[in-house]
């Protein structure tokens, strides 16, 4: 292949979380691949916490590793800390999190895209989109080589004319110390693209020597991590070495040499610095138009929203083995500089800390997601993908599961194969698609349990099992892995089969499950089985009631998630439609009646005459 003159099947352009997944799913999946970066040595960068996972996100990394995904490994692998979150409530809602090394989670992602088959990385940024007759075809760059490609993926994160506030000041950048793509904003708007502009922001880093943690409480990780990469389907060799290649990849034997967290709060000194500053933070003092995340407030929003609150707490969490950098977890702040030191110093255990990096607002350009399709593709230009930030998100696992399901159905286009779409009832990347696409988002979204429906299905150990049908048919697994998992459901089918068939008395140890009997052990006809399989079966067999009332919920409504409705159809031709509905319903553009249902404003008659439509 000459790289400058045959065009590339997929082009992704960012390699951040959405990137690195969109492109190395597109490559696993046989086409050409391109990621275009405007800094190679900032691939998988953390350009927040260094942490994956958290309450629904952990669900989230498990269910990208269910469908090929690279999160869940490279974080397992170089995570310094693991907890479950939840712990003492049920395994619906238990969510796995890990505290990385921030430099050893970038290098071994960059590692991984290098030895990649089928994929190039090359570093320049884009300032463009080539379109032809309303397809995109190809990008320019800063240094005047254009790229061709059947389909692209744009993953730019924060940078679109990315501009960063401490204080008054103002500098131009996606991040602390990298650049702003400035003019590929005006390509979405010459195709017709709408643009808004979204805020996010990052506490300040302190140097670790001069943190006093005498009075502080310690956090430690669990004794027996929660990992994110189901190692019971996978060869462990392929954490780290890439046999064909004899390369050996970053990182370390999953839950080892685990390093402490440490707890502080706010004092009523931090709350006064604050009060009295406020009119200089970006944000207050109106030099921010983007609207900023509801659910990871700044230490301003929590003392103006909150203000009955005598205190906040805060978390000191190490950024690496080899780094004696520290983050603070809910600080994030525009405040000018100077304010910013004061407020720290009036902190329990920060009265003599030092300033690495000085915390920031940054205010990017997203693309309204109401504009892409289920499968993320632009439904005002073909051929282009979106996924990650640009879509309105907030996160590194909402990023990098819009970027698997972007790099696969680029791929997917490219073959001329159906899209890949994940329902509702699938798993929690279903339900964060389906939000943006139908709803749309105003602030920076989260992913939340409470925004899943039916999240008793999704517990985490179950997520290569609810993703498996997907896996298989789109070959997103090695045939080694997909004969595992196989094995594996047909282990927890056998070990739920024994549970209800076999007795104690007069119950059967599925009633004894059921019944909570607190000096239950599992029987040793069972042991044989993997802790895995028994643990999934042992949920599955515990809340069989309520997982059957899920089930037959999930049944109703397939009704009308299965009726579909044609690409570029036109609502106003439906007669007793009312014309507000149907101008909405045609700037939507559902694929299904269950899509539009959920949309504002489109209520249960207005389903009932697109029912009669659409089913005769």
């Amino acid at each position: 292949m000459n790289f400058l003159k045959d065009p590339f099947d997929v082009i992704v352009c960012g390699a951040g979380h959405a990137g690195c997944e969109a492109a190395l799913a597109a490559a696993r999946m046989g086409v050409r691949t391109l990621v275009l970066s405007g800094n190679i040595d900032t691939i998988a960068q953390m350009s927040c916490n260094p942490a994956i996972g958290g309450v629904a996100k952990g669900q989230i990394v498990r269910e990208i590793d269910a469908l090929g995904g690279e999160m869940a490994v490279n974080t397992d692998v170089t995570g310094i800390q693991f907890r479950l979150l939840n712990a003492s409530k049920g395994p619906a809602v238990q969510s796995p999190r890990a505290q990385c090394d921030k430099r050893a989670y970038a290098l071994r992602m960059k590692h991984v895209l290098e030895l990649q088959e089928n994929l190039q990385v090359f570093q320049a940024t884009v300032t463009g989109l080539i379109f032809k007759d309303g397809k995109v075809v190809g990008c320019r760059t800063n240094i005047d080589v254009d790229f061709h490609a059947k389909t692209v993926v744009i993953t730019t994160g924060t940078f679109l004319r990315g501009l960063m506030h401490i204080g008054k000041n103002k500098n131009e950048g996606g991040r602390m110390g990298d650049y702003s793509a400035k003019t590929l904003s005006g390509s979405f708007l010459e195709a017709g693209i709408e643009l808004e502009r979204l805020k996010t922001g990052t506490p300040p880093r302190l140097l670790g020597r001069t943190i006093d943690f005498n009075n502080l409480e310690e956090q430690k990780g669990d004794f027996d991590p929660t990992l994110f990469a189901f190692h019971d389907t996978r060869d462990e060799r392929d954490l780290f070495h890439v046999e064909q290649k004899g390369e050996t990849l970053a990182g370390w034997k999953p839950g080892t040499d685990q390093v402490s967290c440490w707890i502080t709060y706010t004092s009523e000194q931090t709350a006064n610095v604050v009060n009295e500053n406020l009119h200089l933070s970006a944000m207050y003092g109106g030099e921010i138009e983007g609207t900023g995340p509801r659910y990871c407030p700044s230490i301003e929003d929590k003392f103006v929203r909150f203000a009955d609150r005598s205190r906040h707490l805060l978390f000191l969490e190490p950024e690496g083995r080899h780094t004696d950098e520290y983050y603070i977890n809910g600080l994030s702040t525009s405040l000018p500089f100077e304010t910013q030191i004061e407020m720290i110093r009036s902190i329990s255990g920060l009265e003599e800390a030092q300033l690495l990096r000085p915390a920031y607002a940054v205010e990017y350009d997203f693309a309204p997601p109401t504009q892409v399709f289920p499968h993320l593709e632009s439904k005002k230009v073909e051929n282009l993908f979106f996924a990650g930030q640009i879509n309105g998100t907030s996160g590194y696992e909402e990023a990098a599961c819009q970027g698997l399901v972007a790099g696969v159905n680029a791929a997917l286009k490219v073959r001329g194969d159906e899209p890949l779409v994940l329902k509702r009832h699938d798993g929690y990347i279903g339900v964060l698609i389906d939000d943006l696409v139908t709803k749309g988002t105003q602030e920076p979204y989260r992913m939340f349990t409470s925004r899943a429906e039916h999240r008793l299905l999704f517990n985490h150990g179950s997520s290569e099992n609810r993703m498996f049908d997907y896996a298989k048919k789109y070959r997103l697994l090695a045939d080694s892995r997909i004969s595992k998992i196989e094995k594996k459901r047909s282990d927890i089918e056998g070990c739920i089969k024994w549970m209800n068939s076999n007795r104690v008395g007069e119950l059967t140890w599925a009633n004894l499950v059921r019944r909570n009997q607190p000096d239950f052990e599992m029987p040793k006809e069972l042991m044989g089985y993997s802790k895995e399989v028994r643990d999934e079966a042992m949920y599955q067999v515990k809340y069989d009631g309520y997982l059957k009332r899920e089930w037959k919920q999930v049944e109703k409504l397939k009704n009308v998630e299965n009726i579909k409705i044609p690409v570029g159809f036109d609502f106003l031709t439906v007669n007793g439609l009312k014309k507000e509905c149907a101008l909405k319903l045609n700037d939507f553009q559902p694929a299904n009646l269950g899509q539009a249902s959920r949309i504002s404003g489109v209520n249960p008659a207005d389903i009932s005459i697109l029912m009669i439509r659409f089913s005769s």
